[in-house]
């Protein structure tokens, strides 16, 4: 189903990140510790940055991954080194954290110049 409970209330507040957590479970909250929501305005989304995928419908915790690739309304994420999963922005409230690391900005670079070549 494409419900979405808290698309009322998002549409009224300033913060929505703040609103999003208050009705999560806390063992998810505890999760969020050091992400921030991402907007679709301000476009920053990357490759290799930790990502959480929330279920617009049941608020429930559904990917904790690393993102692998980006294409118009996907997202390609890396569960565990285990398996690949392709989600689409419009299901999920996106928690990202920002990984601050040589070897991902290696991978970060190698990544830029295949999109770009």
């Amino acid at each position: 189903m494409n419900i979405e409970p808290l698309k009322t209330i998002l549409d009224l507040t300033e913060n929505k990140q703040n609103s999003i957590v208050y009705f999560l479970k806390d063992n998810i909250k505890y999760k969020l510790n050091k992400y921030y929501l991402y907007e679709e305005k301000n476009k920053d989304i990357f490759v290799n940055q930790n990502i959480i995928c929330i279920k617009r419908n049941d608020l429930s915790l559904d990917i904790k991954g690393k993102i692998i690739s980006v294409k118009k309304n996907k997202i390609g994420i890396n569960v565990n080194n285990i398996f690949n999963k392709f989600i689409s922005f419009d299901k999920y409230y996106i928690f990202l954290k920002n990984s601050r690391s040589k070897a991902d900005d290696r991978e970060f670079f190698e990544a830029l110049l295949q999109n770009l070549g």
